[in-house]
């Protein structure tokens, strides 16, 4: 995925922190209170980094998907409470997923977890590699949706009924994934992946202050949501 242009550039170390300090915090707490000063921490940080309109796009359909899921809870039985709390922890960790996505190269992400996590490059490549799926995908059922209704296709109906037509756009998506995984498989064979040398990276992962005072402040702020709030 090609990287965007931030208004603040920090490492990938820092933003994998981040991301991840933010989701345990998540989980951690049950007050809304707190949830929602994450939320807004984060909604800070995506108008910080940068992002474009991809990120404000996912943002907002993350946003529909979250309202969508506390409905479902509420006509389940569900209490109010509950149903809040689980849209907002889904909300924050989707979020703080893509905000990485959004604004940080997979080159980047391979080597900080690499160079600075010591995760074995294998781990390390096999979880950036479904961070650049993700994009990939998402194309694929845009064009997959343009298809169908090039085709006449046209899903309508009561909800079950809008299931099963979905099925037309979920197979094409699922036949080229698994293409495109086979394409992988052989190119990484013909380049030698299961090669053991060492690996250089032409990524950078070194951190200058503020990076360590983006990842500071992080920190406090989701210890004094989860503890305070």
């Amino acid at each position: 995925m090609a990287k965007t242009i931030s208004v603040i550039d920090f490492a990938a170390l820092t933003k994998l922190l981040m991301a991840l300090t933010v989701s345990v915090a998540s989980l951690c707490t049950a007050s809304l209170y707190a949830l929602g000063i994450l939320i807004f921490l984060e909604l800070f940080c995506a108008a910080l980094m940068g992002g474009g309109k991809v990120l404000w796009k996912g943002i907002g359909a993350l946003t529909v998907f979250a309202v969508v899921l506390a409905l479902i809870q509420l006509l389940f039985g569900t209490s109010l409470f509950l149903a809040v709390g689980s849209a907002y922890k889904m909300f924050i960790m989707a979020v703080s997923l893509l905000i990485l996505v959004a604004t940080t190269p997979t080159q980047s992400i391979t080597a900080s977890l690499v160079k600075q996590c010591r995760l074995p490059y294998d781990y390390a490549f096999m979880i950036t590699a479904v961070l650049r799926f993700v994009p990939d995908l998402l194309k694929e059922s845009k064009e997959v949706r343009q298809a169908q209704a090039c085709r006449g296709f046209h899903s309508a109906g009561n909800p079950v009924r809008r299931i099963v037509d979905y099925m037309m756009i979920l197979k094409p998506m699922v036949f080229k994934a698994i293409s495109r995984s086979e394409n992988m498989a052989i190119s990484l064979s013909l380049r030698g992946f299961s090669d053991k040398k060492k690996r250089t990276f032409m990524a950078s992962t070194k951190l200058n202050a503020g990076d360590y005072a983006a990842m500071l402040a992080n920190l406090l702020i989701c210890i004094a949501a989860v503890k305070f709030a």
